[in-house]
């Protein structure tokens, strides 16, 4: 054999040893890769189920509280406000004390309504017996009674239920939304408006303040310790939807909120 064969056949050998090793180092990486992107995948969805977790404790912690403050703490001013009207008619006198009475009156009554309003916001209890739509209606109902800004709320499309943890977290979206329109908008008026197809869940919130919403909010996303946005993402993240913030014109700030899929399956 020639020293020409002989080097060609060398040259071949290392060549294909070679490429061989490239394969393998390729192979490796793409194992090593895959391997990364299943513990991320896990790390991931271990994450999801510990939110889901704290969320769900969160939320039977503010059933019982609210279920507290409606049986025990309502019930006790209920009969209180009762007794104070069965003294008004024994008080003739016209020192002023039956004046006195009916204001005490009056201001146990705005204790009550308050303390509806708390035990509706830790618990909607529409929510669970009538639905999305009709708690997120109570809601502004009572938003109203607080005459802090007026909200009024709008339906349309089908009507579709929603899945009940979707119909959750939703509902808690719009009641971080209203608070920081309440922080930080100054608005006269609140527009939410709910609207379903069969693939998707619109909820709008739109209110005629000063704009500043939006500033407040990209604050929000350059602090990690921000909560107020960090629970809405959460929540949507959970239940696969997605919000968008834009400027109302004249003034003002639309959020809309979307979740696709929102049916649970025993609807579909």
């Amino acid at each position: 054999m020639r020293i020409i064969d002989v080097i060609v056949i060398g040259t071949t050998v290392m060549l294909m040893l070679g490429i061989i090793v490239i394969l393998l180092v390729m192979l490796q990486q793409k194992m090593v890769i895959s391997h990364k992107l299943v513990i991320k995948d896990k790390d991931l969805q271990l994450q999801r189920e510990r939110l889901i977790a704290v969320l769900q404790g969160q939320e039977q912690e503010r059933k019982r509280i609210a279920e507290d403050l409606h049986d025990e703490v309502g019930a006790q001013l209920s009969v209180l406000k009762l007794n104070i009207g069965g003294l008004q008619s024994l008080l003739k006198t016209g020192n002023g004390e039956l004046e006195r009475l009916k204001e005490t009156k009056e201001f146990t009554d705005t204790i009550i309504q308050q303390l509806r309003f708390i035990s509706q916001s830790l618990h909607p209890q529409a929510l669970e017996n009538l639905g999305l739509a009709h708690a997120l209606d109570s809601f502004c109902n009572l938003m109203n009674k607080n005459k802090q800004v007026k909200v009024t709320f709008k339906v349309a499309g089908n009507g579709q239920t929603v899945d009940r943890e979707k119909s959750l977290n939703a509902y808690r979206v719009v009641q971080e939304l209203i608070n920081n329109i309440l922080k930080h908008a100054q608005a006269k008026e609140v527009l939410i408006t709910y609207q379903t197809t069969p693939s998707l869940l619109t909820i709008t919130v739109e209110d005629d303040g000063n704009g500043a919403l939006l500033d407040s909010l990209a604050d929000s996303r350059k602090k990690a310790g921000s909560l107020g946005l960090k629970n809405i993402e959460s929540r949507l993240n959970i239940i696969g939807g997605n919000i968008n913030f834009t400027p109302r014109t004249p003034q003002g700030t639309i959020a809309t909120i979307s979740v696709e899929n929102y049916q649970s399956p025993a609807q579909i």
